[in-house]
């Protein structure tokens, strides 16, 4: 009974590892609303019967393997010895939360499993408390077939941040640096998105005429309640004519006030793209979008039809958002202080002002020059300390982690001390 409320609440019953109670339990429950020392993700992919790893279903075998490769792989793999479909359980540090359950390192949690989750396209309904148990030793035909990986406890901000790389999603970092090299290239960038969130919006009020369902079967250009779309005679835009009949199967979802699931959206692209490839493919092969971009664009179509705004997590070819700073540059351009330093630029280039301005320009160059070089000789102690303590190079991930960078700048001072005979020979 809880002492606060008065209210009766069941108590779980604890075993230990070696009990053979727990050996009797198939499920368990791993983890509480306030403590987590491991991270579970449920997997309803379906493989192979069997019960091995090579009996899971392709795609997820294929990203495992890329996280053992990255050195992130799962401490425990569970397989379905009849479906294929798995469980795969990490250590974490554990997390806690108070009494009202919340905490900045269970909210880490959430996005971890979250991000993980969308990688390996897991169960987005899994609830996360009860689990399949990997102690389990009963004869349920059903009971997962246990692979005990390593032993190894993550750290969650460095596994998110990995596994973040593997997705090329952004990594949401606080106070993040100018990302375009010039003017001229922050302008072009704008123009280009504008461009096509101008053929998005046109093509979705293009559709949004044809949310009627009760219309389609009058509309003699429907094939399969589907409006195909031609590139030239005989042959299709497949593309474009699925992603097209997919928004209209969210608009009308909303209008019926169904969700819009990913299951719904990629099942009417699915059924588009291959009408149009039946309709007219002109010999080419199916070249459909795999499973990973075909939820990239039921994002996109659940963002257009609920008219919120552009979500980062669209995916990486999605670009990303300008920074306040290249807001306020973008903004400075169209005004007349922009345009009349514009001027001066080409009235008088070796006047006081272009000077003035070649000389700021010069010293920030310096700067940046200064801090590279801080940079390099940071990297550089690094892996000195290491090979001299330890007698190995440190690997990419520990310098990015030590000194502070991305993955681009360890390369590029690692090349630069390699050319420079700085780096040691092994």
């Amino acid at each position: 009974m809880d002492k606060e409320t008065g209210e009766k609440r069941s108590v779980p019953n604890l075993y230990r590892i070696d009990s053979d109670k727990l050996g009797r339990c198939e499920y368990v429950m791993l983890t509480s609303k306030q403590y987590a020392s491991v991270m579970v993700i449920d997997v309803d992919q379906i493989g192979k019967a069997g019960g091995h790893p090579e009996n899971l279903n392709s795609y997820v075998k294929g990203v495992i393997w890329a996280l053992v490769q990255h050195g992130i792989g799962p401490a425990w793999a569970g397989i379905n010895p009849i479906s294929g479909k798995a469980q795969f359980i990490w250590l974490i540090d554990p997390v806690y939360a108070g009494k009202n359950h919340t905490s900045r390192n269970m909210e880490l949690l959430k996005a971890t499993s979250h991000e993980l989750g969308e990688l390996l396209d897991h169960d987005p309904h899994f609830a996360h408390r009860f689990s399949r148990s990997p102690f389990y030793t009963g004869k349920s035909p059903e009971a997962y077939r246990w692979y005990c990986q390593h032993d190894r406890v993550i750290r969650l901000q460095d596994f998110l941040r990995q596994v973040r790389e593997m997705a090329g999603q952004s990594q949401h970092v606080k106070n993040k640096r100018q990302q375009f090299n010039s003017g001229r290239e922050l302008i072009n960038t704008v123009k280009t998105r504008r461009e096509e969130a101008q053929a998005f919006k046109a093509l979705a009020d293009d559709v949004e005429n044809e949310i009627n369902a009760e219309l389609d079967q009058y509309d003699p250009e429907l094939i399969d309640g589907v409006r195909v779309r031609w590139i030239s005679q005989g042959v299709t835009a497949r593309d474009e004519t699925a992603f097209s009949h997919a928004l209209k199967i969210g608009h009308r979802l909303r209008k019926a006030g169904k969700r819009l699931t990913d299951a719904a959206i990629i099942d009417a692209y699915e059924h588009a793209y291959n009408v149009a490839q039946q309709q007219g493919s002109a010999g080419r092969d199916s070249e459909m979008p795999p499973m990973r971009d075909r939820q990239t664009m039921a994002r996109r179509v659940r963002g257009y039809v609920t008219q919120s705004k552009t979500n980062t997590s669209l995916g990486s070819n999605a670009p990303g958002r300008a920074t306040s700073s290249e807001r306020k540059a973008l903004a400075t351009m169209g005004r007349k202080g922009g345009l009349k330093a514009a001027q001066r630029w080409k009235t008088d280039p070796d006047g006081e002002y272009a000077q003035g301005r070649r000389e700021a320009l010069a010293a920030a160059n310096r700067r940046k020059k200064a801090s590279g070089n801080s940079t390099r000789a940071q990297v550089l102690s690094v892996i000195s300390q290491t090979y001299e303590q330890t007698g190995q190079i440190p690997t990419w991930q520990e310098l990015m982690q030590e000194v502070g960078v991305s993955r681009r700048t360890v390369a590029y001072h690692v090349a630069a001390l390699k050319k420079a005979g700085l780096y040691p020979d092994v």
